[in-house]
């Protein structure tokens, strides 16, 4: 079982479990695409592995079910299509299963995912999962993961062994496209490298084609858009998301990294977003207060999406804003 970068919290969950001080909750953060899930899978797998080093084995029963995903101890609980979490879910898959033992070894480990998308019930289900946390069998261990600490409540983050991952390296990211992409042509995985950055998640999205593949060629349209002063050109790319808010919300999310990556080209910096080339385009047209400016306007329709107004509305502001 291998997880790519992020050596320094490996290490620290490493050391927690061979010092006999596993944590009974954790919650891991950071942006989308950066492996949280994966790496609450392998935090399972150190609690879990049958030789107790704090590295799993990958051949003893324990990391192989998991490798499987067939572990009966290790429970992903499931958020409705909005992705929200349901009070009396939280209660019957997670609350009420932790009085029971485990069905092998010595732990459960129950992961809650995605947190940050639980909008709508976030507050009631974190007070439920307090008394667990607070209070926890000894059996048992509660993963949490959202994009930011700031999601949970300051009761649950006191509480709660805090993990923040990071970007890996781009010869990581690479290792990670030829291992898991042998057959495909080096301009390819060149191609998804450029775009992902350190991003694993990303990178892979790329490569199949799934979203964050069209959110980039959005926002590299919104980008030359910019440069170019074309505001009908921005207002028919944004078109093509109508309706789709979550590829919306993730191109003008990478459009505001390609802004950021401008400023950060102008200070002399190392760019992280998904065309570098666009950014210093971006940049001959900014100084960096405008710069600043432009960064807090994108992002000001990012939390407008999040907050679910009206996306005709979300597009006609910013486009009303920057030209």
């Amino acid at each position: 079982m291998k997880f790519y970068g992020n050596t320094r919290v490996l290490e620290q969950t490493a050391e927690m479990v061979r010092k006999g001080r596993e944590p009974h909750s954790l919650i891991i953060h950071g942006e989308k695409g950066l492996g949280k899930k994966t790496l609450a899978k392998y935090i399972a797998a150190q609690l879990m592995c049958e030789e107790h080093t704090g590295t799993p084995c990958g051949h003893c029963r324990a990391c192989t079910l998991i490798e499987r995903g067939a572990h009966p101890d290790l429970i992903f609980v499931q958020a409705n299509e909005k992705g929200n979490y349901f009070v009396d879910d939280i209660r019957e898959q997670v609350i009420a299963d932790a009085a029971v033992a485990p069905n092998e070894g010595d732990i459960k480990v129950y992961v809650i995912p995605d947190f940050d998308l639980s909008v709508q019930t976030s507050v009631q289900v974190q007070n439920i999962l307090l008394k667990l946390i607070e209070e926890p069998p000894d059996h048992t261990a509660l993963i949490l993961t959202a994009r930011s600490r700031e999601t949970f409540l300051t009761t649950i983050i006191s509480r709660c062994v805090s993990l923040s991952v990071a970007p890996v390296t781009m010869q990581e990211s690479g290792e990670y496209l030829q291992n898991t992409y042998p057959d495909r042509d080096y301009s390819e995985i060149a191609e998804a490298l450029e775009a992902g950055k350190g991003n694993i998640g990303r990178c892979r999205s790329y490569m199949e084609k799934e979203q964050f593949y069209y959110s980039a060629d959005l926002a590299r349209q919104l980008g030359k858009a910019y440069v170019t002063g074309k505001e009908y050109e921005m207002l028919k790319a944004l078109a093509a998301a109508d309706g789709k808010k979550p590829l919306l919300r993730e191109s003008l999310y990478l459009f505001s990294e390609l802004v950021r990556d401008a400023c950060v080209h102008l200070a002399g910096g190392e760019a992280v977003g998904c065309d570098s080339a666009i950014s210093e385009s971006i940049s001959g047209r900014l100084t960096l207060s405008s710069g600043a400016q432009l960064y807090d306007t994108i992002t000001k329709s990012v939390r407008m999406i999040d907050a679910n107004c009206s996306l005709s509305l979300v597009c006609n502001s910013l486009c009303a804003q920057l030209f």
